[in-house]
């Protein structure tokens, strides 16, 4: 599929999203219908094999058409890239294996990288046991992919290079107990990002998937460290909720008069000020991240390793693409109307949900420590950079 394809379909998709947005703030769940063509469209599945029915698009392709759909509804997205790392998982294990994963292509995934739980060696695979605090789109999906760590003798399992055996294990979601944890939530609550407890599932050797590992599907987009590929796309979210906020707000400011002052919203200095550089902080954001994107994908699709330099630009430049759009949205909102401040508000929401995006981008802060360090002649202190 080409970029304007996917784009495009992923831009084709933003009335219904918006439509059945609210819908799915109430019901702390998407839309049927809005999963639906979603998964139609196979935004799910981006980064699957093309033997899955996968679209295995390039990094430029799925950051763009992340970017439309954050616009209109960041939620959606969150199910798509937490699709992901599922799919990247799927290259890894045997054809029989992988097919029963995709036996309905157009379902989402879950997803938790929260290696809390505790996985015991036992024959033919392990024997899994824990909870998952958030697992974004579970009651929408038929497999979740599940952090955890191996455990022998009581203790933490280390695997050849020193360091704590923590796996993902594919798991389908009937062998789970799902808790629904979800409806209170202020933002992102379209998610449905419930708990997940799991007692004593087994998982086969197969499905215990290493990250990084060599794949069976030996293909660039399968390759190497799978957060040089997937935390540029999560900062892709926070970029289109700028996008989003930037629209609502012109849209909105064009028509609006103050009470305070009695001007028109565009007429005020700070306003005009305001929404000319969230654009500009746009335009660089969205830029800066796709041509480092580009510039590590050569060396992907070569077979070549990343550079640890060229890693530091792609991931320094994720993280400050998330800061900044939190920065200007937070800038829109109290330039803009009061209306803003009501519930339910385009600009309210992208508020609260600019914020959840970005603590849950954290969680990888140390990617961003490691960047700084790597530019400044040192070596990486995250085990995965």
């Amino acid at each position: 599929m080409s970029e304007v394809s996917v784009v495009e379909a992923a831009r084709a998709l933003r009335p219904l999203i918006s439509e059945h947005r609210r819908e799915g703030e109430l019901q702390a769940r998407l839309s049927d219908k809005v999963i639906k063509a979603v998964g139609a469209a196979g935004m799910f599945r981006m980064f699957a094999p093309k033997e899955a029915g996968g679209l295995e698009v390039t990094p430029t392709e799925a950051f763009n058409a992340t970017v439309e759909i954050s616009a209109a509804d960041p939620a959606v997205t969150w199910l798509v890239v937490n699709s992901m790392a599922p799919c990247i998982m799927s290259a890894l294990i045997p054809d029989a294996e992988r097919n029963q994963m995709f036996a309905e292509p157009d379902r989402n995934f879950g997803f938790s990288a929260v290696a809390l739980a505790e996985a015991t060696p036992v024959e033919g695979g392990y024997s899994l046991s824990g909870s998952w605090p958030v697992v974004t789109g579970v009651d929408d999906a038929l497999w979740c992919a599940l952090a955890g760590r191996v455990m022998e003798g009581g203790e933490m399992r280390m695997n050849s290079n020193g360091r704590p055996d923590v796996r993902l294990f594919l798991v389908p979601v009937k062998e789970l107990e799902i808790v629904q944890t979800w409806q209170d939530a202020a933002a992102m609550r379209g998610t449905g990002s419930n708990q997940v407890n799991g007692k004593d599932v087994f998982v086969s050797e197969v499905m215990a998937c290493v990250p990084g590992s060599p794949p069976v599907i030996d293909r660039p987009l399968f390759r190497g460290s799978p957060s040089a590929i997937t935390l540029p796309i999560f900062a892709a979210v926070a970029v289109g909720v700028l996008k989003g906020a930037i629209e609502a707000a012109s849209h909105e400011i064009k028509s609006k008069i103050s009470s305070v002052t009695g001007k028109a919203l565009r007429d005020q200095i700070e306003t005009q000020i305001a929404v000319a550089n969230a654009n500009a902080a746009l335009r660089a954001i969205h830029a800066g991240s796709l041509e480092v994107f580009a510039r590590a994908w050569e060396y992907t699709s070569r077979g070549e390793a990343v550079p640890n330099e060229i890693k530091a630009e792609l991931y320094s430049s994720s993280f400050y693409a998330g800061d900044v759009a939190r920065e200007m949205i937070s800038n829109l909102y109290t330039k803009g109307s009061r209306a803003a401040f009501m519930q339910g508000h385009a600009l309210e929401r992208c508020l609260a949900n600019i914020h959840a995006i970005i603590a849950a981008i954290d969680a990888r802060r140390g990617f961003h420590h490691s960047a700084g360090l790597v530019m400044l002649g040192g070596e990486p202190m995250e085990p995965a950079f």
